[in-house]
Formats: C-alpha cells, sequence, structure tokens
C-alpha cells in the first residue's frame, strides 16, 4: 500500500513539473513573439486593428442605412429614397423632405453661361434658388439637380463631438514624453476615437454617392500598400532628406490654409477637386515617408511598442486624410 502511495505521488510529482515545464515554455513564446518581432510588425498590428474598427463599422453603417431604406426606416434621423444611378448602381438618396416644413428652400449649384460671365475664359458659378410648397414638389426639384439642406442628425453631432475630443486626447497624448501607462492610454483613446469615426465616415459617403465611397476605400487601401511598399523599400532615404521633408511641410500648410479659406469663401468645384487630388497626392508620400521612418529607427535598434504605437498613429493619420481627400475629389 505504501509503494502504491509512492508511486501516485511520484507521478503527481512528475506531472506537476511537465505542466509547469509547458507554462514556462508557453509564457517564453509569447513573450519572444510580443518583445522579439520586428517594429514594422508591431506597427501594422496596431495599425490594422484600428483601421479595421473604423473602415469595419463605416460599411456596417452603409449596410444598415440600406436595410433601414429596403424597410422604410429612417437611419440616424435621415430618411433615404432607393435609386439607381448611372452605372446602374442602388444609391441611397437623402430624402429630407418627408418630416420637413413647407414652403422649402432648394439650391442647385450651376454654371453660369459664357454671355453672363464677367471673363469669358473663366468658369463661373451661381447658386439658383427655389421653394417646394409640399413634398411632391420637393421631390421634382430633386429630380432636377436641386438639393435640400441636410442638417446633421442630433445622434450624429453627439458622436461627432465624441470624436474630437478622443482624437484631441490621442493627439496630446501621442506627442508628449513616454510615461508608465502611454501605451495603454493611446491604445484606449486610440479605439475609442475609431469608433467615433466609423459611422461619420459612413454619413459622409452616404451624403455623396455610397458606391463611389466604398470606391474611394478600395482606393485608399491599394494607395496605401504601393505607397507603404516604396517606403519600406528603402530605394531612396526620404526620412533622412530635409529638404524633403521641409516641401512636404509647406505643401502642407499651404493645403490646410486653402481648405481654412474654402470654408469662407467658396471656391469652384473643379478648384476644390484639384487640390483635393493635390492632397491625396501628398498624403500618399506622407504613407511613403513614415514607412521609410520605420526602417530608419529598425537600423537604430528602436523596436518597442511606444515607437510602434506612435508610428501606427502617424501612418493613420495618413491613411485617414488620403481617404477625405480621394472622397472630397471624387465628390459632386
Amino acid at each position: 500500500a505504501e509503494d502504491g502511495i509512492r508511486d501516485c505521488l511520484l507521478s503527481r510529482g512528475l506531472g506537476d513539473v511537465y505542466k509547469r515545464q509547458v507554462l514556462y515554455v508557453r509564457k517564453l513564446f509569447f513573450t519572444e513573439l510580443i518583445m522579439e518581432t520586428t517594429l514594422l510588425f508591431k506597427t501594422m498590428i496596431i495599425l490594422t486593428f484600428e483601421l479595421s474598427i473604423a473602415f469595419g463599422l463605416c460599411i456596417y453603417s452603409l449596410k444598415a442605412a440600406k436595410r433601414a431604406a429596403l424597410a422604410g426606416k429612417p437611419f440616424f434621423g435621415i430618411d433615404f429614397t432607393l435609386a439607381v444611378n448611372m452605372k446602374n448602381e442602388i444609391d441611397l438618396i437623402p430624402d429630407s423632405s418627408r418630416n420637413v416644413k413647407y414652403p422649402r428652400k432648394m439650391t442647385k449649384f450651376v454654371e453660369v453661361s459664357i454671355e453672363e460671365r464677367k471673363n469669358p475664359s473663366k468658369k463661373e458659378y451661381t447658386t439658383l434658388e427655389v421653394f417646394a410648397s409640399n413634398r411632391d414638389e420637393a421631390i421634382v426639384y430633386l429630380k432636377d439637380g436641386y438639393s435640400d439642406p441636410l442638417y446633421m442628425p442630433p445622434q450624429l453631432a453627439q458622436l461627432m463631438i465624441a470624436w474630437f475630443i478622443f482624437s484631441f486626447a490621442l493627439l496630446i497624448s501621442s506627442i508628449v514624453p513616454v510615461y508608465d501607462y502611454y501605451l495603454l492610454v493611446g491604445m484606449v483613446l486610440f479605439t475609442i476615437s475609431n469608433i467615433c469615426l466609423g459611422p461619420l465616415l459612413g454619413w459622409i459617403m452616404l451624403m455623396m454617392d455610397e458606391n463611389d465611397g466604398i470606391r474611394a476605400l478600395k482606393l485608399t487601401l491599394i494607395i496605401t500598400f504601393i505607397a507603404g511598399f516604396i517606403g519600406y523599400s528603402d530605394i531612396y532615404s526620404f526620412a533622412q532628406d530635409k529638404n524633403f521633408i521641409l516641401i512636404m511641410f509647406l505643401l502642407l500648410c499651404g493645403l490646410v490654409g486653402f481648405n481654412l479659406i474654402n470654408l469662407f469663401r467658396s471656391f469652384s468645384r473643379d478648384t476644390t477637386r484639384y487640390v483635393a487630388i493635390s492632397g491625396a497626392v501628398l498624403f500618399s508620400f506622407f504613407i511613403i515617408l513614415d514607412f521609410n521612418r520605420l526602417v530608419y529607427l529598425q537600423d537604430l535598434n528602436v523596436n518597442d511598442w511606444n515607437t510602434a504605437f506612435y508610428m501606427s498613429y502617424s501612418i493613420y493619420l495618413d491613411i485617414i486624410n488620403l481617404l477625405l481627400e480621394i472622397l472630397e475629389a471624387m465628390g459632386e
């Protein structure tokens, strides 16, 4: 009996040792996986996770709006009418005429005829105004190209305020010196801001043609992949070229200045489209620059999660701004 007890205790002791060894190996494996990966790998994990949230919620919002339109229900307080665009694709048209008071002012942006232009060689635009006395008239005007002023629904307005607050907090958190909970705080703010951004991107696409919005999203991902490959290939040291960085900074200041002026003095649609295309090219080069910075940091043996977080946030801003510029160029 005693031998049986000893054998049992011996077997259990060997089993405990085996389990501890397995746990140790697993812990060592995951520690190596987390700590010994490249800076690029760490950066791409964070970047992919955050973009998946923003773009995933954006696509979900578009699908939810389509389901609501098919059921005859509003989405985020806006009613949509199903239509077909010039490419025979189903397009959701915002129809604010269902829940507004009449008479309702409607506007249309048209090009001025050559005879009425001050300078015949330059295109000029003017705004036509009409007043619809009922919903049927409003629909007729909508088909004729007039637009009904749409205001952001309260739910989306609150979401935009939340996004602005968390994005500003994220910006401050990312540029301050590294502290004990730098990564944790940054990831929490990063994730919450993207949860707010996703539906807002969906709303922007619904206000144009959501089919163009999806195409813009695909184009953004393609450009990001190509630009990232060029930057990481290190065919040229963009991150160490001070003149190149200075030119990029000056162009960015010019783009920001144009958008600020455009808020108070509306430029023609052609002008804003050309500037948006230029902005898309600019942010494509910023993606190249940031991926090249990853190569430069790795050459300096920098490989930690705090740096990966900062770089992923920098590339993320490039990608989001690239998407917004492409949407601006494709919109009407």
